[in-house]
């Protein structure tokens, strides 16, 4: 029988999040995936309906959505909280949101949780945005960023720019 460390809490636990804070004004890379990693973005209406919510502010008021990669399976988001918001209430918002208005049999379109990195000051924003914008062109999805229609944000552009001249795509 294996010993357990009865100290350290179930990966993936709530209580991996207890005492963390977020800082306004901080970007933060996430990383969501649909439950059971269903393709539910593969179908062009269900992408465009996510990526309208996306790039309508309205859908997370405290916080802006500078940079969005919407894949088959998974969103990656590169966010900026604003004052007193949590980054689970930002990202529960954007879900949220999203489930809402895609048709379904009712069940969690999203595994219950998310990955989160703050990026740090040494951590460029141009880097993770590339990284980001990068994600279909690596996944096979297609050839350059341009070609992938279901990204965007309000640095989609510059970051659109810094990978072109980065020749990034090749």
């Amino acid at each position: 029988m294996q010993a357990m460390n009865i100290f350290l809490p179930a990966p993936g636990s709530a209580s991996l999040r207890r005492g963390r804070t977020h800082d306004a004004g901080r970007p933060y890379l996430i990383t969501t995936s649909t439950a059971d990693r269903a393709p539910i973005f593969a179908r062009s209406t269900h992408a465009r309906t996510a990526a309208a919510l996306l790039n309508d502010a309205r859908t997370c008021p405290n916080a802006r959505i500078l940079l969005w990669v919407l894949m088959p399976d998974h969103l990656h988001l590169l966010l900026e909280l604003g004052v007193d918001e949590a980054l689970g209430r930002s990202v529960g918002r954007i879900r949220a949101a999203i489930s809402r208005c895609l048709p379904g049999p009712g069940e969690s379109l999203w595994q219950g949780s998310f990955h989160d990195h703050g990026l740090r000051e040494a951590e460029s924003i141009d880097s993770v945005g590339r990284y980001l914008l990068l994600n279909p062109v690596r996944a096979g999805l297609v050839l350059s960023v341009k070609d992938w229609p279901w990204r965007g944000g309000v640095l989609n552009e510059a970051m659109e720019a810094g990978v072109e001249l980065a020749g990034a795509e090749v």
